[in-house]
Order: C-alpha cells, then sequence, then structure tokens
C-alpha cells in the first residue's frame, strides 16, 4: 500500500513551486523594469517588430520596354496579365480550402495540377501561387468565383507584365526572350536588359496574426519605373524576306548545320537584317521546333538542343570563310602596291609552297595566264598565293588589323566570339599562302561581313550594331545611336578599284557569282567555299561552309550582305551553287523595297521575259490589249463573265513570254481547274518548261541564271512537288548554273 504524504512533505512542495513562482516573477519583473525605463530605444525595437508581423509587402514588376524595328513596328513588348494566388491561413475550413484550390486549378487548367494542390492546402505560409499569366478573361472569372463564395483575403489577383513577342519565330536568335524574372536571357534583351528592365516597385497592406485583413485598412503604394524602349535597326519586311529564303536554302541544300543570312548598311554599320534557320518561337522557346532536327543537331539531349538552337551562330561561332577573304587580300595589295591591275599571275592548276601543294578549284591545266582582275573574277587560288606571297607576313598582319579581323567587332549582341588567326611572327609561307584565300584562320561571319563593307565603302571599317535609339516611357527619344568608323582600312581609289572588280565577279560571263545577279540592277559579289578542317580532323569527312558575299546597288553602294550555308549536304557545294542563288533571290525583292531604281535594263532578259500587267476588273477586251501590250500573247479567258475576276500568274512577276496568262470570269471555274506540280528539281530549263506547260503551270522567273541555252539546272521549287494548284498558277523555279565554280 503506497505511503500517503504527510504535512512535512506537503509543506517542502509548496515550499518548491511557491519558490519557483517568484523566480518567474522576478524575472518578469525586472523584464518589466527594463522594458519601461528604455522605452524610447525599445519602443522603436519593437514597434518596428510589430508592424514586421502586420505589414505585407507585394513586389510591382516593372513593364519592361518595348523593342521596335526601324519602322517602329513592335519586336517585343508586354502584355498586362495576372498572377492568381491563394492565402491558406485565410478559409474557413480544410474542406473549403481543398475545394476552393482544386476549382481553381481546374478553371485556370494549370498544368501540374497535383502538386500545385498539394502545396496551396499543406503549405503553413501565407502566400501560394496557383497560376501566373492569366489573361484577363481569365481573371474576370477569378474575380466573379471570389464575390460569389466570399473568398476575399483567400483567393487574390495581383496584376503583372508577360512579355510577348509579336511576330513569333522572326528574328528570334537576334531579339532574344526573358526568363521567368523578366530578366533577358539572349540576344538584344539580355545585352540591353539594364536599359530596358525598369525598377520594381511595392505595395504593402496591413494584415493581422494569420495574414487577413485588418478591421482599418491601410496600403501604401511605390509604383515601378517602367523601363525604357529602344529602336533597333532590323527591317521586320527584310528580315522575313530574308528569313523565307534561308528556309528554302536549307531545305534545298540538306544543310547539315545551320545557315544564315545579313544585311548591313555599309555607311553606317546598321543591321538592317540577321536571319538564321531554323528558327525558334520567342513566345515558348523551349520547346524546339519541328525543323529542328538535321544531323548535326538531332541526336543532342533535349537541352543541349536548346542551347545550341538558341546560339547566334552569325556572331558566336567562327568558320573559315573560304575565297570571300579574297578581297581583303587583295585589297591590301592594290593599297600597298605590290600589285595593280596590269599585274600576272599564272596558274596551272596548282601551286607548290613549302612542301604542300595547294590546288586550283579548276584543276587540269588551271586558268593559264590571268591579271589582277581576272584572279578575283576566277576566284584562283593560286594567283592569291602568290599575292599572299608578294604582300608577306608583316602587312599581311596590318591589314588584318585594319579590317577588324583580329578583334570582335563590338556588336551589341552577346556571345561574340573572338577571332583566331597567325600572328605575323608565326606565319610561315604556307599559313601566309591558305591564309591569303581565306584558310587557316577562323572568323565570325559577322567579321567577315564587316570587312567586306570596309572593301566596297570607300575603305572605311564601321562597328556594327542594331540600337538606333533609346525612348523613355512616354516613347520620347532620350538618346539617339551615331556610331563613327573606327578607322580607314584602304584609300577611297582602292575601294573603287575592287568594287570595279567585285562587279565583274557577278556580271561578267566568266566570274563565279553570275548565280547571283538579277536583271536590272548592278551589284559585285565574291564567292567562298571554306573546308571546315577542325570537323574533318574530328569525324574524318569533309565538310564545307558555301557563302556569298554581295554589295547593293550601283557604284556606291548603301548596303552588303553575306549569305552562308555551314555543311550543304549535297554533291553541290560550292558558293557558287549554294549561296549566290539565295544572295539573288534576296536582292531580287529587298532592291525594290529599298527603292532602288533599276539602274540598266537586260536586254536578253527583256528579249525573252515580261513582268505581268494588273488586268483584274477589266473587261475582257482591255485586259487582251494590256497583256498583249506587255508582250504577253498567249491568253485563256476562261468561264462565262464579262470581266476578269482572277488572273494567274499575279501581276508584277517576271514570266517567259510564251507563257499562259489564265483570265478567270467565274469564281466557279476556278475550283474546278486544279492540277498537280510536277517534280522539275535536276531539269534543264528546256525540260522545266515543258514539263510546266503540259500541266497548264507557269514558270517564274527569280534569277539570271534563267536565260535560253544557258547551262542552269533546277534546284529548288516552290510548290512543291504534287501539290494541288490553279491552273495558270506560277511556280517559282530556282536556277543554277551548272558550272562547278568555287
Amino acid at each position: 500500500m503506497a505511503k500517503m504524504p504527510n504535512r512535512k512533505m506537503k509543506f517542502k512542495l509548496n515550499v518548491v513551486i511557491l519558490g519557483f513562482l517568484t523566480i518567474c516573477f522576478f524575472i518578469l519583473s525586472i523584464r518589466i523594469i527594463y522594458i519601461a525605463c528604455f522605452a524610447k530605444i525599445n519602443g522603436v525595437k519593437y514597434g518596428v517588430k510589430a508592424r514586421n508581423r502586420q505589414m505585407s509587402a507585394v513586389t510591382i514588376r516593372p513593364n519592361r520596354g518595348t523593342i521596335y524595328d526601324r519602322n517602329m513596328v513592335p519586336l517585343a513588348q508586354n502584355a498586362t496579365v495576372w498572377t492568381v494566388s491563394v492565402s491558406p491561413n485565410q478559409f474557413k475550413s480544410e474542406e473549403q480550402k481543398e475545394k476552393v484550390v482544386s476549382h481553381l486549378c481546374d478553371m485556370l487548367e494549370v498544368e501540374n495540377k497535383e502538386k500545385i494542390f498539394k502545396r496551396c492546402t499543406t503549405s503553413k505560409r501565407k502566400y501560394e501561387i496557383v497560376q501566373k499569366n492569366i489573361e484577363k478573361s481569365k481573371r474576370d472569372e477569378v474575380l466573379e468565383y471570389i464575390k460569389k463564395n466570399k473568398l476575399t483575403g483567400a483567393v487574390n489577383t495581383e496584376e503583372d507584365t508577360k512579355r510577348y513577342y509579336p511576330l513569333g519565330r522572326l528574328a528570334s536568335h537576334t531579339i532574344g526572350f526573358v526568363g521567368a524574372d523578366n530578366q533577358g536571357l539572349i540576344g538584344l534583351e539580355l545585352f540591353y536588359n539594364k536599359i530596358l528592365s525598369g525598377t520594381p516597385g511595392r505595395v504593402v497592406r496591413v494584415q493581422d496574426a494569420l495574414g487577413g485583413p485588418m478591421p482599418y485598412d491601410y496600403e501604401n503604394k511605390e509604383p515601378a519605373k517602367d523601363g525604357n524602349g529602344i529602336v533597333v535597326s532590323l527591317d521586320s519586311v527584310v528580315q522575313r524576306i530574308c528569313s523565307n529564303a534561308v528556309i528554302d536554302l536549307h531545305k534545298w541544300n540538306l544543310v547539315s548545320d545551320r545557315c544564315g543570312v545579313i544585311i548591313m548598311n555599309v555607311k553606317s554599320g546598321e543591321i538592317v537584317a540577321m536571319a538564321l534557320h531554323p528558327e525558334f518561337d520567342l513566345n515558348d522557346p523551349f520547346v524546339l521546333p519541328d525543323t529542328f532536327n538535321f544531323p548535326a543537331i538531332k541526336d543532342k539531349p533535349e537541352k543541349e538542343a536548346r542551347e545550341i538552337n538558341w546560339r547566334n551562330k552569325i556572331v558566336s561561332d567562327t568558320y573559315e570563310p573560304g575565297s570571300v577573304f579574297k578581297v581583303v587580300t587583295a585589297s591590301a595589295a592594290l593599297e600597298e602596291k605590290v600589285a595593280s591591275l596590269n599585274s600576272t599571275f599564272t596558274c596551272s592548276g596548282g601551286i607548290t609552297v613549302g612542301n604542300r601543294f595547294i590546288r586550283c578549284w579548276k584543276g587540269g591545266l588551271g586558268h593559264g595566264l590571268q591579271n589582277f582582275i581576272q584572279i578575283i573574277v576566277n576566284s584562283c587560288n593560286p594567283g592569291f598565293v602568290q599575292l599572299g606571297l608578294k604582300i608577306g607576313a608583316v602587312l599581311f598582319t596590318k591589314y588584318l588589323e585594319l579590317f577588324g579581323i583580329t578583334k570582335k567587332t563590338n556588336i551589341d549582341l552577346p556571345g561574340e566570339a573572338s577571332p583566331i588567326y597567325y600572328k605575323a611572327k608565326d606565319l610561315t609561307p604556307v599559313s601566309l599562302a591558305s591564309e591569303s584565300f581565306g584558310q587557316s584562320l577562323s572568323i565570325t561571319p559577322i567579321q567577315m561581313l564587316n570587312a567586306f563593307a570596309a572593301v566596297v565603302n570607300g575603305g572605311y571599317l564601321q562597328t556594327p550594331h542594331l540600337l538606333k535609339q533609346v525612348l523613355d516611357a512616354n516613347g520620347n527619344v532620350i538618346r539617339t545611336n551615331i556610331k563613327k568608323p573606327r578607322r580607314q582600312a584602304i584609300s577611297r581609289e582602292t575601294s573603287a578599284t575592287m568594287r570595279k572588280a567585285l562587279i565583274e565577279v557577278v556580271k561578267g560571263p566568266h566570274g563565279t557569282g553570275t548565280n547571283s545577279s538579277v536583271p536590272g540592277y548592278l551589284t559585285g559579289g565574291k564567292t567562298g567555299t571554306g573546308q571546315d578542317l577542325s570537323y574533318k580532323q574530328a569525324t574524318g569527312e569533309e565538310k564545307y561552309v558555301s557563302s556569298f558575299a554581295s554589295f547593293l546597288v550601283g557604284d556606291d553602294p548603301e548596303y552588303a550582305m553575306l549569305v552562308f550555308a555551314d555543311g550543304p549536304g549535297t554533291s553541290h557545294y560550292y558558293g557558287s551553287e549554294v549561296a549566290s542563288p539565295t544572295a539573288s533571290k534576296i536582292t531580287s525583292k529587298v532592291a525594290p523595297y529599298f527603292g532602288f531604281p533599276q539602274s540598266y535594263p537586260d536586254k536578253e532578259f527583256l528579249k525573252y521575259f515580261a513582268k505581268v500587267p494588273p488586268v483584274e476588273g477589266m473587261l475582257l477586251d482591255d485586259a487582251k490589249s494590256k497583256l498583249e501590250k506587255a508582250g504577253l500573247e498567249n491568253i485563256k479567258f476562261i468561264g462565262k463573265g464579262e470581266r476578269v475576276l482572277t488572273q494567274l500568274p499575279t501581276p508584277s512577276i517576271n514570266i517567259n513570254k510564251n507563257s499562259i496568262i489564265y483570265c478567270y470570269t467565274d469564281i466557279e471555274d476556278i475550283e474546278k481547274n486544279t492540277v498537280k506540280v510536277p517534280n522539275i528539281l535536276g531539269c534543264n530549263q528546256s525540260q522545266t518548261k515543258e514539263a510546266l506547260n503540259n500541266c497548264g503551270i507557269n514558270m517564274m522567273v527569280e534569277n539570271m541564271a534563267v536565260r535560253p541555252n544557258s547551262k542552269a539546272i533546277a534546284i529548288a521549287q516552290s510548290p512543291e512537288p504534287d501539290s494541288m494548284v490553279v491552273r495558270g498558277y506560277p511556280v517559282e523555279v530556282t536556277f543554277q548554273m551548272d558550272d562547278g565554280t568555287g
């Protein structure tokens, strides 16, 4: 039996309890006296603590500045969106919380519903996000739901902004995109992030201990300062022309890596277009495009493939430019007077330097005896080796520096790569010979175009750039970006001589750039076929970069263009076969857009081809008279109407004068007259014309290679074979000279 406590034991227990309570009371008293005596100090301290518990601060993201093209077309802009959140401790019950969160996930079409539901229903925090970037219509639904179910304080919507790219894929590598925190990740968005991003603001509200509203309202708002906008030199119309052209370039030449086009104003350094293929959707940049399946990337992990796709090859990757680089060597030789227009060079199919035999693309007996202009027109490697050796290592390196080959261009885009080249003390006769025709040195495409521009613009090396103006939040210009030439690399006289030589490359009957010529416009250029030696060392396989640099138009050019394809997969890989036709296609569209008048008529072209005049809406006799006046006499009127409703081919395109012009006078007849497009790839001109005529389809002329009796074959067609089109529809056919030049 347990022993009952006696009076002595009870007394001791009471003493212990009383002593403990006395000590606690003494400590609390001391604490109260301390707080009371030092109220001034502690009042501030505890006031801050109280306010921190009562105040809730929400960051307001500023509107990011808009990016405009040179014609004030928005390339990147902000759209107002909302973030829906919940305060888990503001619900009346767990059952209500689960029901509301589940409904919100369904309403907002939340992707990871289970994850979001679990986080929002089990969280001990005062604020949990359900969905970001919802549009106004969805936000209105949420507000109606809050009002109907009396969920104020438990469910909240906060205004936010979302970056939006109106033109989708266009110029994606150049414009760039932002991340979840609205910070630029690549392209102009990254390079000009400080200008575009602005300063965040915040909203401070009073709340109770559970995070709910207080009986009285208090809110302090520090507004965000919106970012500045920028106007860039890109022209969205020219950009789209280039983008479409490189898609065809990539497709029809089975390019294993990527290809691109750059157009630059040679007098200011402004970049007017910068297109790479494949592009990606700026509004959904983490999704690889369907077209991104070429050999160089298709077997890579998705993350690595994305990063390669985002990489701006024009700025961030170097390559061996090949024969395009010969313009630098030729300019240096003229400027230093180690050669003149009367200098002669012998080509016997190759030349030996040290222990290396350097071949000419022509092979056999070579080009024989040539003058200075001819080695440029013929793109003769042995001729340029002789020229490079005459210049010597010291002077050659001097002109590498003058033309900006030894340093970055400082273009206003992130990730510019550094060039790789031999310094003067390291240049052996063999490496000097190789560099003289564009091998054994590695530069970026933007460097090559900038050097080419200096060759043709009077000798002035520019700084390639995209920024034109900075705008404040109200659209007022607060800064104009004008770049002065960095230096003069060669004299105006040397530049003028080089322009004449480059015009002969395109215009002359034996020039390697004839596939780039455009009726009525005087252009000049230089082909290039650079061998990728690093790829060969790594894989043992041959790979080439085909390119063509040109200027337009006339003897006082305003623009320079570089077209390149990294790894053509067909038997035709020379720059004259791959890049030149694309340059022709682009020039034929951008020259009229820029407002350049046709500088000369091409008599041979006008003899066989005519521009289709508009006759839609005209009476049949009037339409017939107008077409015949244009030299188009083969006319078919289809239907019983009195006026032409639709004509094929459409107005303003160039077609053969023997083509049939279909004039439809009844809509039903248009729908009935459809035919299948034949496959004409690999056909010569007469075969192409016959195949299309047999189907009642016309051929649209795009480049000067399309001349009767010329050695040209069809390498691309649009629409594709087996497409269904209305009879008379013009098929765009791209021809190239089948001459195997470099």
